[in-house]
């Protein structure tokens, strides 16, 4: 593994430069404080995070920081701070990007977040302060029009959120109207990326670890048998049991004609070969798998879920569980 670890400096190393570039284009005097530069990552992570942290920075700058004569109507030091850091917490890697400046106005959040129909007035009622300045990372708070100093620059929020989690970790802020905003980025250590195949069932699409299939086939209905109650099909001489996933999940019976062929997809569990019967495969493709956590952390059947680049999440099937 520690081939694939790098400090975080070599990251970080891209932003004396950046904050010095864009302050002076501002007009604001901002000073970069860098810690943690030695904490380490795995390489795939840190790359992932390349964009996303500019992006922050330039927010931070653009829209977080005053200039020195606005700073020094406010009693503040003309000269802004600017604080990366970088840290490690158990498995994960913490990276905060914290600015003194003006800070996020909760109510100018809420207002916009009412206009563009992010949230419903009964939802504005129920949120607190740091809940609502965190709807900057919703999609489609970040509009084309320049309202106010919310407004990202070309990119929102949404889509350092959306790197973020692709990577398979979380992204937060929180602000002090007045005394600044700090924006947190959780990742893992390491990178699992996992090569999926996802397959359809009843109108939905669910991922399986290719490592578990050992082929795809697709059967004549002619060549299905059922020995003992259970529906199986012959395969180089071996009998193959067969599940059908539909069942397996719980899913309500086709309405349609069976097919003249079933797609089967053979996977290993332990030491058998077992046959899943799905409605089609689909694409291959690799993967960050996230485990479920909360309320679903218990869920048996399945092994996490995976961001695909669309925006949706897929459930990634656990079959042990399921045959």
């Amino acid at each position: 593994m520690a081939i694939r670890m790098m400090p975080v400096s070599q990251v970080f190393q891209r932003f004396p430069r950046l904050v010095r570039d864009i302050s002076r284009k501002l007009g604001k005097e901002v000073e970069l404080v860098v810690q943690g530069e030695d904490t380490e990552a795995d390489k795939n992570v840190l790359e992932s995070l390349a964009d996303p942290l500019i992006h922050m920075v330039r927010n931070s700058l653009d829209h977080g920081i005053e200039t020195p004569e606005q700073r020094r109507r406010a009693g503040k030091p003309p000269q802004g701070t600017l604080r990366l850091s970088a840290r490690q917490e158990n498995d994960n890697v913490i990276i905060e990007v914290a600015d003194d400046g003006g800070g996020i106005d909760p109510a100018a959040v809420r207002d916009k977040a009412l206009r563009v129909g992010l949230i419903t007035p009964d939802q504005a009622a129920q949120m607190s302060p740091e809940e609502v300045v965190n709807l900057v990372f919703a999609a489609g708070f970040s509009t084309k029009e320049q309202v106010s100093d919310l407004s990202g620059r070309g990119v929102g929020m949404d889509v350092v959120r959306s790197a973020v989690r692709k990577a398979g970790g979380d992204v937060w802020l929180a602000s002090r109207l007045g005394d600044g905003t700090c924006v947190t980025v959780q990742l893992p250590l390491t990178m699992a990326v996992t090569r999926i195949v996802t397959v359809e069932v009843r109108g939905q699409q669910y991922g399986v670890a290719m490592e578990a299939v050992a082929e795809t086939v697709k059967v004549p209905r002619s060549q299905l048998h059922r020995i003992k109650q259970r529906e199986t099909f012959v395969l180089r001489d071996a009998v193959i049991p067969l599940v059908r996933l539909s069942d397996s999940l719980g899913l309500a019976p086709s309405a349609a004609e069976p097919p003249e062929e079933e797609a089967v997809m053979v996977v290993r569990i332990g030491r058998e070969r077992v046959g899943i019967v799905v409605d089609g495969f689909r694409e291959r493709m690799e993967v960050i798998v996230r485990p479920l956590d909360g309320l679903l952390s218990g869920l048996s059947g399945f092994s996490g879920t995976a961001l695909l680049g669309d925006g949706r999440v897929l459930l990634v099937l656990n079959l042990p569980d399921l045959v």
